[in-house]
């Protein structure tokens, strides 16, 4: 496999004065199947798009496109589009609609519901075991869920705020702990954002290491939610069974980059070499992940082979037609649900395969959810053993972070960066000072952010009280994600 870095994707810009154009513009490209992330607002609304595999983009040929909503006072404007205009993701939405007032964004609202005999059900924010705080209120009628609302925020760290004003390599490390299941590709994300700012390409030995610590830091994630999936239905044997090869996993992880949950590794420009250990081997290292492919693999046989399982996934939490329709989930959940977006195979970023294959199916059930992971955590496995098979960590000591390629004027006042993290798409803007450099803005979507607005219709649609723990589980998401 070579280790040839395609430059950071180009990006076509396409700006709008009027609501209703841009709307108009957004909708007939998602119908022509172009994949679409709603940003946030900045000196306007920016909405970021793929375009279809294998056909012409737009009149650059680029494969990232960005819809932009020119800031303008409202009265001078008519009414912005709404979420029920939009409906993908329904965290940028309200975020818009409270930051930028000027653009006159209009938030969705929930509906509350009513009746004889409906009890409102608490649970959170602080819940079991290390689960992190969120609020749900199922509301029921008899066990019967027919509604359930969710309250964030009650842990935010205010990332976007904290790195506003610094260097690139000073925010680093705040990006590095937006959530701990996935800080490679945080980090990866914004140093594709700042290679494409800078118009400095990443070093050609870093993409297969790159690709290395992205499917190592999936597979982690996928063990975790697997097991959590089998606790989630009372089968504490293959919970303890995958949470042993998660942490055999992370061992590797520390063995070859010095971090259990390889942080400081990814950097703007390659890696950061200086952070490797000196003694990393990766002949033990590929057998201990050969021994954990093997494992899991036995343990979803089995698993897939059990009637108490089966029973209690299959039709559980199925996300209706018009959710995939109108929010687009994404990752495994929206794999699940029939959508096929990969990022990795989409914009073929760092050093993946263009064959890349990825697993889809059409339940958008409980079940759907669990064989999806289950496929990706083998084919993960397979990518890190390919990698490993050729992967030198004494090539890489000469790619240490050169902090002067991007501390000067950008090449760009914006960048963008896109990758397929554990949970889904991932997404970063930056908006910077034109002489110094420094972050003036930044924007992320995150994949949690964008697939919590599903639980809800998936739980409140013909499941019961006791199936909410499963549901809850078999979609995987993260509150630090949305606590951003």
């Amino acid at each position: 496999m070579s280790t040839i870095v395609s430059p950071p994707p180009t990006r076509a810009v396409h700006t709008y004065a009027t609501a209703a154009s841009w709307l108009e513009t957004w909708s007939d490209l998602r119908e022509q199947g172009w994949e679409t992330v709603l940003l946030d607002a900045h000196q306007g609304v920016e909405a970021l798009l793929m375009g279809p595999p294998g056909r012409d983009r737009d009149a650059h040929r680029s494969p990232l496109v960005s819809l932009r909503l020119a800031a303008e006072p409202a009265p001078q404007r008519p009414a912005s589009p709404s979420g029920l205009d939009i409906l993908e993701t329904l965290d940028a939405e309200m975020r818009i609609a409270g930051e930028e007032p000027d653009l006159g964004w209009q938030a969705p609202t929930s509906v509350p519901v009513r009746g004889k005999g409906l009890f409102v059900y608490p649970l959170g924010p602080a819940r079991a075991d290390v689960a992190e705080s969120l609020l749900y209120r199922l509301a029921v009628m008899g066990d019967e869920i027919v509604q359930l609302d969710l309250s964030p925020h009650f842990k935010r760290r205010h990332i976007r705020q904290l790195v506003r004003g610094r260097s690139l390599l000073d925010a680093l490390p705040i990006i590095a702990r937006f959530t701990t299941t996935s800080n490679v590709h945080h980090t990866l994300a914004l140093a594709m954002a700042a290679e494409a700012a800078w118009d400095v390409p990443a070093h050609p030995d870093a993409a297969a290491t790159r690709v290395l610590l992205a499917e190592l830091e999936r597979a982690v994630s996928h063990l975790g939610d697997l097991a959590a999936l089998a606790a989630s239905t009372g089968l504490t044997v293959p919970q303890m069974e995958y949470l042993h090869l998660k942490e055999t996993l992370l061992r590797v992880n520390f063995a070859l980059f010095g971090h259990r949950y390889l942080r400081g590794m990814v950097c703007p420009g390659g890696l950061n070499a200086s952070a490797l250990p000196v003694d990393a081997d990766p002949v033990p290292a590929a057998e201990s992940v050969r021994d954990i492919l093997r494992s899991a693999s036995a343990i979803a046989g089995q698993l897939a082979h059990t009637p108490s399982f089966l029973d209690r996934l299959y039709g559980a939490g199925v996300v209706p037609p018009s959710a995939i329709r109108q929010l687009r989930p994404v990752g495994p959940v929206g794999r699940a649900s029939g959508l096929a977006l990969d990022v990795r195979q989409r914009l073929s970023y760092a050093d993946y395969p263009p064959d890349l294959r990825v697993p889809v199916l059409s339940r958008a059930d409980a079940y759907a959810r669990f064989r999806v992971r289950v496929d990706e955590l083998e084919q993960s496995l397979d990518l890190v053993l390919s990698r490993l098979s050729a992967w030198d960590p004494a090539r890489l000591s000469h790619l240490a972070v050169d902090a002067r390629a991007f501390s000067g004027p950008p090449r760009s006042a914006q960048g963008v960066g896109v990758v397929e993290a554990p949970r889904g798409l991932l997404a970063y803007r930056l908006v910077l000072d034109a002489d110094s450099g420094r972050l003036d803005h930044l924007g992320v979507a995150t994949p949690s952010a964008r697939n919590w607005p599903v639980v809800p219709v998936a739980v409140a649609n013909g499941n019961i009280l006791q199936d909410f723990p499963i549901i809850d589980a078999s979609f995987g998401l993260s509150v630090a994600g949305w606590d951003s």
